[in-house]
């Protein structure tokens, strides 16, 4: 049976119809993250209980005395701010990423230990994560066999995907080892606290949860989240965390009042 030259040109031109009708929904997957984000309540060694809101090119640490870490693409500067103080500061992606914040004190030593998988596929706190373990070494440098015991374990929720300045963020503010995904618990074995001058007997090492996941939700993008106030003073980043003695004391007694 023949065919002509112009049915195969309908039938041609009904293909590509039938194919362009359907390609907002080859292109829907990847858009779809773009219009949702982690909201994350966590617990961390040095900040305290902070909220972590996460989407795919922003992010915002809320600590509970009010201090704010926001990025945001395409820049990637990182702004620090108070609401009860009004002040603001911001950083360059390179300078946030070489010195980090100023007014934490991290755990020694959590940016060094070699990491091994241990499973490649867990749920931590309802999100799909991978467990990393923090093995012991030998006086030659050489790995102790998991089976033997470890130093620590590092979950990393793998799913929700972020630009690479998102991660480099959370990894600086929490101030943990580079991995590819997002930081939901570190443990490892550390000095908790040191008394008496560092006197021997205070100086016993044992498991510090230096971050851990208390609740953990995926909901719809918020862009007012990640805005960056107008009005407030701008300044440096240590003003704003911290302040200082004269301004506490009268912020103190404005909350008595």
């Amino acid at each position: 049976m023949m065919v002509s030259k112009s049915s195969k040109d309908k039938a041609g031109k009904y293909v590509t119809t039938v194919l362009l009708g359907f390609a907002p929904l080859f292109f829907w997957a990847p858009r779809a993250q773009a219009e949702s984000m982690l909201s994350l309540y966590q617990r961390h060694r040095a900040m305290g209980d902070i909220e972590v809101e996460i989407a795919r090119d922003c992010a915002r640490i809320t600590q509970k005395d009010g201090n704010r870490f926001v990025i945001a693409g395409p820049s990637f500067d990182v702004h620090v701010f108070n609401p009860l103080r009004k002040k603001i500061a911001r950083l360059t992606y390179k300078n946030f990423m070489r010195n980090g914040p100023k007014h934490i004190e991290y755990l020694e030593g959590a940016t060094e230990w070699p990491l091994v998988v241990e499973k490649n596929s867990v749920v931590y706190k309802g999100l799909k994560a991978k467990l990393y373990a923090l093995p012991f070494k030998h006086r030659n440098g050489k790995l102790v066999e998991l089976k033997q015991g470890k130093a620590g374990s590092y979950y990393v929720e793998t799913e929700f995907k972020v630009d690479q300045h998102i991660q480099g963020f959370l990894l600086q503010m929490f101030h943990l080892q580079q991995v590819e995904g997002i930081p939901l618990k570190y443990v490892k074995i550390g000095t908790p606290f040191v008394y008496g001058q560092g006197l021997a007997y205070n100086r016993q090492e044992g498991l510090v949860t230096m971050l851990d996941t208390i609740t953990a939700k995926r909901k719809p993008f918020e862009k007012s989240i990640f805005a960056i106030p107008k009005g407030y003073k701008t300044t440096h980043e240590s003003d704003v965390t911290m302040g200082d003695k004269s301004e506490e004391l009268r912020e103190i007694i404005e909350r008595l009042d």
